[in-house]
């Protein structure tokens, strides 16, 4: 089986950096970004789209409305470099907060012959911020060989120390319906009430301000995926809706 030495990671905002500081001791990595604020970070070489398609393996870190746009441009690099007489389809990852839209983009746009594996890591440059050692991250082999899957499994779990959970893309987006969109859209809503810190602040106030807190720092476009592109979420806050409309009434 043939080794993963090399990692081009395309789309260097937050969290492309966050994921080149933990990759950089392990592998070589590389950089595609349009934004030229994205050319200064020590150990990643900025490279075209082009180059970045030569690397072992490909990290989709883009916003899910920009993805399909992106492998557009990107297929044909593949595809070059599968045709030609000792080319070998490289690996192709993406790191989205939704998996079904992503999964169905790579797998139509994308060579036959490319392994995608789709992943979420459950954390960002907030949360992991103290190290990522046993920071859980979503699994989601969608065709690879085995010893390939069991290859970047290993590097995942016993190198980063991350803590994998196997999912299929479905699954993954039925639970992350609660789990981020149900708590990115109160955190938002509470964000944008400016809610006040207060010495008579109870326990669970102050869990409250914390939960806004930690997701001060994300993106609209973040908030939008998860919420936009999820297609399980819109069930999640219409049945939120519904929850506070009746309880509304019972308090009439």
């Amino acid at each position: 089986m043939r080794a993963v030495d090399s990692v081009s990671i395309l789309g260097f905002g937050a969290f492309g950096r966050f994921m080149a500081r933990h990759l950089t001791p392990h592998v070589a990595v590389s950089a595609f970004d349009r934004e030229p604020k994205a050319q200064d970070f020590d150990g990643v070489r900025h490279v075209s789209l082009a180059e970045a398609a030569a690397a072992d393996a490909i990290v989709l870190a883009v916003p899910v409305q920009h993805m399909e746009s992106l492998l557009r441009e990107l297929a044909p690099h593949v595809n070059s470099r599968v045709t030609s007489r000792a080319g070998e389809s490289p690996l192709v990852l993406d790191v989205a907060s939704v998996k079904l839209k992503p999964v169905e983009l790579m797998t139509r746009l994308l060579p036959p012959s490319v392994p995608i594996i789709a992943t979420h890591p459950l954390f960002g440059p907030e949360s992991g911020k103290l190290g990522i050692e046993n920071l859980p991250l979503a699994f989601c082999p969608v065709r690879a060989e085995a010893a390939l899957v069991n290859s970047v499994r290993s590097f995942l779990a016993d190198t980063l120390r991350l803590r994998l959970i196997d999912s299929t893309p479905d699954e993954h987006d039925r639970q992350m319906a609660y789990v981020q969109g149900l708590t990115h859209l109160i955190s938002r809503a509470v964000g944008e009430m400016r809610l006040p810190e207060t010495p008579l602040a109870t326990a669970a106030y102050e869990r409250f301000l914390a939960m806004r807190s930690n997701l001060r720092a994300d993106s609209w476009e973040l908030f939008v995926t998860i919420e936009r592109e999820n297609p399980y979420a819109k069930a999640v806050r219409d049945e939120l809706r519904r929850t506070l409309d009746e309880l509304e009434r019972r308090l009439g």
